[in-house]
Parts: C-alpha cells; sequence; structure tokens
C-alpha cells in the first residue's frame, strides 16, 4: 500500500522534477503537480551545466540526458562573406566528469525526469495546480484545483517549483526580486520544413542584434532549437519583440 504523500511538489520543471527526485532517493513520500496538462512548451534553457550533471549523477538520469544532448556543439559564425567555425565543446573544468558544454532543449530535461519518477512509481499530476497553502498543526494544508474542482490534502512540506508567480512564495510572502532583462530576447523552438547546411549552429552578429539558431540538439526529432537572439525594440521583423523575465525554479 503506498503510504500518504509527505511532500508535495508544486510545479513539474526541471527544479520541482529533480526536487522530487531527490526527496524520493532520501525516503520521502512524494507528489507531483502541474498545472500545464501537456509536457511540451518552449525551452527555458538550452544548457546543462557540469556542475549540474554531477548533482543528477546520483539519481540515474545523466545518461539518458546525454543520450539527448549535443555534448559537441560547434557554430558557423557569419561575419559578411566570411563563415568562421567555432567550437563551443571543451572546457577547462579537469576536475568533472562532464568537461564540455551539453546542449538539451528544456522538452528533454523534463521527460527524461519524469520518465525517472514514473519508474520509482510517481507520476506528474497534470490539469492539477496550487490554489493554495495555510499552516495546519500537523504541517500544511494546501487546497488543490483540477478539472474535479476543489479538493483539500494535508502534507508536511509544500515546495514552491511554480515559477516566478509561484503560490507558495506569494502565499508564504517571499518577495520576488527579479526585473525586466535591460535587453529583449527571443526564444523558440521551431520546426523547420528543410535541414540546416551544417550540423553546428549558425550565427549572424550585427550591430543592433544577434541572431543564432541551432538544429543539433533536436535533429533527432527533426527541430530546430535556437538560443535565445537579442532582439532590438522595434524590430524589422514587424512583430513586437517580448520582454522575458528571468526565471528562477527554486523558491523552496
Amino acid at each position: 500500500m503506498t503510504r500518504p504523500a509527505e511532500v508535495l511538489v508544486a510545479g513539474a520543471g526541471p527544479a520541482g522534477l529533480a526536487f522530487a527526485l531527490q526527496a524520493h532517493d532520501h525516503g520521502a513520500a512524494v507528489r507531483v503537480i502541474e498545472r500545464r496538462h501537456e509536457m511540451f512548451r518552449p525551452s527555458r534553457a538550452l544548457i546543462l551545466h557540469s556542475r549540474t550533471l554531477e548533482v543528477l549523477r546520483p539519481l540515474g538520469v545523466t545518461q539518458a540526458l546525454l543520450a539527448r544532448a549535443d555534448i559537441a556543439p560547434t557554430a558557423d559564425l557569419h561575419l559578411g562573406r566570411r563563415v568562421v567555425r567555432v567550437q563551443l565543446a571543451d572546457l577547462a573544468l579537469p576536475d568533472t566528469a562532464f568537461p564540455h558544454l551539453s546542449l538539451i532543449r528544456q522538452m528533454d530535461v523534463e521527460t527524461v525526469l519524469a520518465q525517472a519518477l514514473a519508474d520509482r512509481g510517481i507520476e506528474v499530476e497534470r490539469g492539477t495546480e496550487l490554489a493554495g497553502v495555510d499552516e495546519d498543526p500537523d504541517g500544511v494544508r494546501a487546497v488543490l484545483r483540477s478539472g474535479g474542482g476543489l479538493t483539500e490534502a494535508r502534507f508536511r512540506f509544500v515546495v514552491g517549483c511554480d515559477g516566478p508567480a509561484s503560490t507558495v512564495r506569494s502565499q508564504a510572502g517571499i518577495g520576488w526580486p527579479g526585473r525586466p532583462y535591460d535587453v529583449d530576447v527571443v526564444l523558440a523552438d521551431a520546426e523547420l520544413t528543410g535541414d540546416l547546411p551544417s550540423e553546428s549552429a549558425l550565427s549572424w552578429p550585427g550591430g543592433t542584434a544577434w541572431c543564432s539558431c541551432s538544429a543539433s540538439v533536436s535533429r533527432r526529432r527533426g527541430g530546430c532549437s535556437p538560443p535565445s537572439p537579442p532582439v532590438p525594440t522595434g524590430s524589422r521583423s514587424g512583430s513586437p519583440a517580448r520582454r522575458s523575465r528571468p526565471r528562477s525554479f527554486r523558491h523552496c
């Protein structure tokens, strides 16, 4: 018989899933909720750092992550009529088992971590969000909202990994020191009708903007996952540039 969950994790992004795996592996009964119905969403980040892989290695997920990543990325830098090939792989980190840059879509990271949780018998409850939290003599009372309406459950701990508009942080009175970036950034997952002419990322630096596109990360799936290029306000593309806010995944 499955014992009642002691820890509720609100948010099934990389931080929420990694936290749930860590808590489970330390013996806690964990429940994970996510208000998004579908796993897919545009990437907020495309790089797994060496130290992150070291932290994740005890959870048994690094090989699955590296299998989906590009660990030897290159870039073709277009400087007018010149094209310069830049190697981005090797890092001067002799004290790690992962001395390389790892490019991977956020959706792939979430897929691997969610599968690791499923292998441990924990399924992400999608379409469920945290509507409110209150202190309780035995821990925390959580109000959950889903298609079936509102329900209540009690936990020893509630962990807020639910983005800048975190319900946990808001009701705990924890402020948000973030602010808009000083530059406009567009980050998108795009589908291409054909292959790029190179396995490398393609970059076009300019006086007012830097545009970059890479299909290396998701070439197996026929997609393109570009890094985030700064785009000036009033871009000639005709579409307004969206101002992104800094993202934090840890509000524990």
